[in-house]
């Protein structure tokens, strides 16, 4: 008795180390941006290289690594990979009138924590989950599933030694460093506030505007076809900072955006 006792404790400890050295990992983690290093590089469901492929992206890709696991980054999926959601948990909100009538181009999620899906069945891959009243822009039709642009809360694995981290972005001549800045840490916020349309500006197809309770205005980067839906309704916007908050019109591009109860 007196050696299993002490066969416990020390299983205890060991147990309670690596608890505590998986605390300080992930607690030291800091998400970037990297860029794949060569071609054909499959991005996983899992962080395994038995897992199955979600997409396969390109040398010079850039990535957002959010976390990672041993060998493996995760990263947000990129718009390439498929992701579908069941139809019946969906209401569309903006039909094609012109090039083919009928056709759903946005729709609201209508359900909390629905899931996203590699495929269109109930037994393909859950990528990530996304709550009533989140906007979804539909690419094409499956049965009785939409295929949808990846949403910002879907997710996949690559392996490290496809991801550099340390690299200079290029800064296209449209787009002077001068006028983008993100805020620390992860550059993102959260707004309500009604969205109209607005124009192009400041060299980038911020389209849309939202004015805050207060009549902050914000300038919208997204989707326009989206954005239009939206028009002159209440909204909360997920989104990245690309201008100074000091900025008379800051511009925010949208990760993603529901209507508000």
């Amino acid at each position: 008795m007196l050696i299993n006792s002490k066969y416990k404790v020390i299983l205890i400890l060991i147990m309670l180390c690596f608890s505590l050295a998986g605390f300080v990992f992930a607690g030291t983690f800091s998400a970037f941006t990297g860029q794949i290093n060569a071609d054909n590089i499959n991005v996983r469901v899992d962080a395994t290289v038995a897992s199955t492929a979600v997409c396969i992206l390109s040398k010079g890709a850039l990535v957002e690594v959010v976390a990672e696991a041993y060998d493996w980054y995760k990263i947000r999926l990129p718009k390439e990979a498929p992701s579908y959601v069941r139809k019946d948990l969906v209401e569309c909100i903006n039909m094609d009138p012109v090039a083919n009538p009928g056709k759903c181009l946005s729709a609201k999620v209508i359900k909390d924590r629905v899931n996203i899906r590699l495929g269109p069945s109930e037994s393909s891959w859950i990528l990530g989950k996304i709550n009533r009243l989140t906007v979804v822009n539909i690419l094409a039709a499956s049965g009785s599933w939409y295929r949808i642009q990846p949403i910002y809360q879907s997710f996949g694995w690559v392996n490290k030694k496809f991801v550099s981290k340390d690299f200079v972005p290029a800064v296209k001549e449209e787009e002077p460093a001068k006028t983008i800045k993100e805020i620390a840490p992860s550059g993102r916020m959260i707004i309500e506030g009604n969205v109209s349309p607005y124009g192009v500006v400041l060299w980038r197809k911020a389209t849309h505007k939202l004015i805050t309770a207060d009549n902050k205005i914000y300038f919208l980067k997204g989707n326009r076809k989206s954005l239009n839906s939206l028009n002159y309704h209440k909204v909360k916007v997920t989104g990245k900072l690309i201008s100074p908050e000091a900025n008379k019109y800051p511009i925010i591009e949208i990760d993603t955006i529901e209507l508000s109860a």
